[in-house]
């Protein structure tokens, strides 16, 4: 059985949703995204171009606290559910550098 499964798709498809009712039908860990804690989110969506670098930096390193969390647990013991690819921070910046040039 896998250990470690991802919810990955494009922002509001419900990848959150889906994650905490599979997490709780598997009694499984869910590690979700927390955009409501993000300060820069508001003003990412005002402006683009002027904030997609703090917006995802501090994305990065939500992402990278929950994954530093998880990792001292026993990921052996207990299947976990993540809302998000880490990897998709570059994938991310990618498109915003698209679109802001």
């Amino acid at each position: 059985m896998f250990r470690y499964i991802v919810i990955e798709g494009p922002i509001g498809v419900g990848k959150t949703s889906l994650t905490k009712l599979l997490a709780k039908e598997f009694h499984a860990r869910d590690v979700v995204e927390k955009p409501e804690e993000n300060p820069f989110l508001r003003q990412f969506y005002q402006d683009r171009k002027k904030y997609a670098f703090q917006t995802q930096l501090f994305f990065l390193l939500q992402r990278f606290q929950q994954q530093r969390e998880i990792a001292q647990l026993d990921l052996f013991s207990q299947v976990t559910l993540c809302d998000y690819l880490f990897a998709k921070d570059r994938i991310f910046a990618s498109l915003i550098w698209m679109t802001t040039n």
